[in-house]
């Protein structure tokens, strides 16, 4: 975790996990009460109302005389200390049947919910995002949903402060350190958040919660901020901000004035009086060369240094489209509008909603094609975080071999994300439209080359430390000259939904990809992705079979467990089939790494097409 995230994320989970307790007393007494009242109605299953009654009265006498067993200091200490707890007499009546206490009750104090949302959305963003996919983190332990957290002041504070300081009215330097409150651009415009238009805030600190001009990563000349456009495109603007030196050459400018306006008077004011006193020696009196002037030109140079400082302001401060390489990092993807995308036909349906195939109008008018991915309409608020923590993830992705994101469409329902289109499909329908069943075949140099684009995909995954968790060959693409991409488009068409099995009442779980660490304790890292890439080889080499056809899920597992692995495909060279073996090895810590493989595959498919390019000019 960035470590401006880490300081607030860490109390945040252990709050979530392990909430306060507004009232421990009421709290520890209600638990108690009925452990004994369980007892009892243990010992006598045929209890009556009446005697139930009494039982508690029992209960309640035992209480009193343990009281009055006390001796005077203890029972003063004691009501002394009841009397104090106000806050908590006053939810005595309300949380009284609310025993054993949960999330929803109220005698427990959870996160503010203003603190949350400021962690989830601005500050720890990507972290959020990756750990609600955990399989242990977001699933098992219970964090907080911001949305849902009651807006009350008695709650767990993080420590989260909005970087503010009234008191600053001017910057220094470039503006990177100025906290003041000025929320407007030159023009009048009025500041927009910066949590809009920027990711990974966790960087810049001073930017969350808030929108102020500031000057983050110094990518400016003086603070600025993004501003409101018809055209809707992502625009700043600089702030009108004095610089602190111009304010200093300002205050040294109007001493010397009134330091100069003073002698003069004082001089004049003596002239008067050495005139009235003795004419004759005003007609002697020599007064100073201009050039022996105490002040030399120095107020000269400070007009001059005024002017410089002046026309510097003047220069930026018109508004400017973001396309400086320095600013790219800080801005989101691009967002279109409805009206610039069109739905040309339907490819399947995710988790998600519909996946179509459809026509973007670009920004320079261009039009190309892309795949679309929409959420349904009725989407639950739980599946509309998982979109948006989607869009989130893999907005930084960008590689040959990734399908990379184009952009969003965010303003109208449906709301949508524009990937890239390979107009070949997956890698599973290809392999299988060019098998020999088909009467056509690929070649051992067509098999490297999709097997090293695949494995360069998940190294720079792997780089990124992130985890695929469902790769195989219907989650990669094929676009024009075998070029294959990564991709997660999970599209749950039916020829599919025997590739994924519900494991113990968990989500579906593609077990014919996974090791056993993963199928047995949900257990995904880098290593099972390593597993995952030696079934999609022997997928590529069995030209789009099913591994271990012929069994159900329940049979793979144990398949799996007791080492029972897949042979090796016809069309498999031994080399090949070892390095399978490798990714499959019971070791999670023996596995290649994908740098090893993709030097491995590099080699191979070098030396195959050496081998095709001297074949070729023997025959020529």
């Amino acid at each position: 975790m960035n470590p401006n995230c880490r300081i607030y994320a860490l109390p945040s989970l252990c709050y979530s996990s392990l909430p306060l307790c507004r009232t421990p007393e009421r709290t520890n007494l209600l638990y108690f009460a009925n452990k004994a009242a369980y007892k009892e109605r243990k010992l006598k299953k045929n209890i009556t109302e009446g005697s139930a009654v009494g039982t508690e009265n029992k209960l309640i006498h035992n209480l009193h005389k343990r009281f009055l067993e006390k001796n005077s200091k203890e029972r003063k200490f004691l009501l002394k200390r009841k009397a104090s707890q106000s806050y908590e007499n006053a939810y005595t009546e309300k949380i009284s049947s609310q025993y054993p206490p949960t999330k929803n009750s109220e005698n427990l104090r959870r996160i503010c919910r203003e603190e949350c949302e400021l962690l989830e959305n601005e500050l720890c963003q990507k972290e959020y995002a990756i750990a609600k996919r955990h399989p242990v983190i977001g699933q098992k332990l219970p964090l907080e949903e911001c949305s849902r957290l009651p807006e009350h002041t008695d709650c767990s504070h993080l420590g989260i402060e909005v970087d503010v300081d009234m008191s600053q009215s001017c910057y220094w330097n470039d503006g990177s350190s100025y906290r003041g409150v000025l929320a407007t651009s030159n023009s009048g415009k009025k500041c927009l958040r910066w949590s809009w238009f920027m990711k990974d805030l966790s960087d810049y600190p001073e930017l969350v919660g808030q929108n102020y001009c500031r000057n983050p990563g110094s990518i400016e000349e003086k603070p600025w901020c993004f501003v409101d456009d018809k055209s809707f495109g992502k625009v700043i603007e600089t702030c009108n901000i004095p610089k602190c030196s111009d304010s200093i050459w300002l205050y040294i400018f109007l001493a010397f004035a009134i330091l100069i306006s003073f002698l003069l008077t004082y001089t004049l004011v003596s002239l008067r009086r050495r005139r009235c006193t003795d004419m004759t020696s005003i007609q002697n009196m020599s007064t100073p060369n201009a050039d022996k002037n105490i002040y030399g030109n120095s107020q000269m140079n400070s007009s001059l240094e005024m002017s410089r400082v002046n026309s510097s302001n003047g220069t930026g401060s018109t508004s400017t489209f973001i396309n400086n390489a320095e600013r790219a990092p800080l801005i989101k993807l691009i967002h279109y509008s409805l009206q610039d995308v069109e739905f040309v036909e339907e490819l399947g349906e995710g988790a998600f909603g519909k996946v179509y195939k459809g026509q973007l109008t670009t920004s320079a008018g261009e039009k190309i094609f892309v795949a679309i991915k929409a959420l349904k309409e009725d989407a639950s608020y739980k599946t509309q975080q998982d979109f948006k923590r989607e869009i989130e993830l893999i907005s930084d992705l960008k590689h040959n071999n990734i399908v990379c994101i184009l952009g969003v469409v965010l303003n109208k329902e449906p709301f949508c994300m524009l990937f890239e289109y390979m107009p070949n499909g997956d890698l599973h329908e290809f392999l299988i439209a060019n098998s020999p069943q088909e009467n056509k075949a690929l070649t051992q140099l067509d098999f490297l080359k999709m097997s090293l684009q695949i494995s360069e995909g998940m190294e720079y995954l792997s780089s990124h430390h992130y985890v695929h968790r469902d790769l195989a060959a219907r989650n990669c693409l094929v676009g024009e000259n075998l070029m294959v991409k990564i991709s997660d488009f999970g599209l749950s068409r039916d020829i599919y939904s025997s590739d994924y099995y519900r494991v113990q009442s968990k989500s579906l779980l593609p077990v014919r990809w996974m090791p056993s660490e993963s199928i047995l304790y949900g257990k995904f890292t880098t290593e099972s992705d390593v597993w995952s890439f030696g079934v999609v080889l022997w997928e590529i080499y069995s030209y789009g079979m099913q591994p271990y056809y012929g069994h159900n899920n329940q049979e793979v597992i144990n398949l799996v467990r007791s080492r029972q692995l897949l042979s090796c495909p016809e069309a498999c060279p031994a080399a090949v089939y070892a390095l399978m073996l490798e990714c499959w090895h019971e070791q999670s810590v023996r596995r290649p790494s994908f740098i090893e493989i993709t030097q491995r595959l590099n080699t191979w498919y070098e030396g195959q097409q050496q081998k095709v390019n001297s074949m070729s000019t023997q025959i020529l």
